[in-house]
């Protein structure tokens, strides 16, 4: 849905070339926004930035970033900054690794922590300190999980990753509310992405069963049927970033379809 609601603001999104990161850009650019969308992978950037484009014509912007790397970091901000402020920020670069906490090595530990909790914590830490600085107003909206307020099997690094996350958003909220920046997360629950095709092959792997089936069994647990669609989803990082939500501080929005409930 096309709208104004974000109508000159600047975003930028670490993940932002593709799943939840970049149905995120996509919504901010029809709702008005200008979007610098980070990522690791240099050919998802290049296909995003075709994607982008076809949206909103010179509004959005690729830049390729390893968020673990501190001091790239701090350096893609400043040059962010230097290019205008930065309103919005979205802290959703994520990887995920499928098994028992028993059997997770520690390498596999680290991998999840570092990507998906510390570089989270850098993202935040470095867009938010020059927001502060100048005194500019502005949002930050960390991408936790369904997983992030309720433990899961075969999701041990994953789950403590989000759970840190959440500590770290609500932590921000109360530093950072007196100073005009606004700290939230979205939690999503089982959305149609990339990562959960990719989880469904495991787990398949895991227990004998097809990734189809696996996929049904999902979906039969959620009230309202289906997987979450992406757009939906990005629906919920539209209004924290938005003046509808003005009054929002510190929560957790979670977005699953009522998996929670049922």
């Amino acid at each position: 849905m096309d709208g104004n609601l974000l109508e000159g603001k600047t975003a930028f999104i670490t993940g932002g070339a593709q799943g939840i990161g970049l149905a995120v850009a996509e919504a901010y650019l029809r709702q008005g926004a200008r979007v610098i969308a980070a990522d690791v992978n240099p050919q998802s950037l290049e296909e995003a930035q075709v994607h982008l484009d076809g949206i909103a014509s010179g509004r959005a912007k690729t830049v390729k970033l390893d968020v673990t790397d501190e001091e790239a970091t701090e350096r893609c901000a400043d040059a962010c900054f230097a290019e205008g402020k930065v309103d919005i920020v979205v802290p959703n670069a994520g990887v995920l690794v499928l098994k028992n906490a028993i059997d997770t090595d520690l390498a596999s530990w680290r991998r999840v922590i570092d990507v998906n909790l510390t570089g989270a914590f850098i993202t935040a830490k470095s867009f938010a300190s020059r927001m502060a600085k100048t005194g500019q107003p502005g949002r930050i909206i960390f991408t936790a999980s369904l997983f992030g307020v309720r433990g899961g099997r075969e999701n041990g690094a994953y789950s403590a990753s989000k759970f840190g996350m959440v500590g770290l958003m609500q932590c921000m909220a109360a530093e950072l509310a007196g100073k005009g920046i606004l700290v939230n997360s979205v939690c999503p629950g089982q959305i149609d992405t990339q990562m959960i095709q990719q989880l469904f092959r495991d787990r398949a792997l895991l227990r004998n069963a097809s990734p189809e089936a696996l996929r049904a069994e999902f979906e039969s647990k959620i009230p309202i049927g289906v997987l979450g669609p992406l757009d939906q989803l990005a629906g919920a990082y539209v209004y924290l970033a938005s003046n509808l939500a003005q009054y929002v501080v510190g929560q957790s929005l979670v977005v699953d379809g009522g998996w929670q409930v049922a």
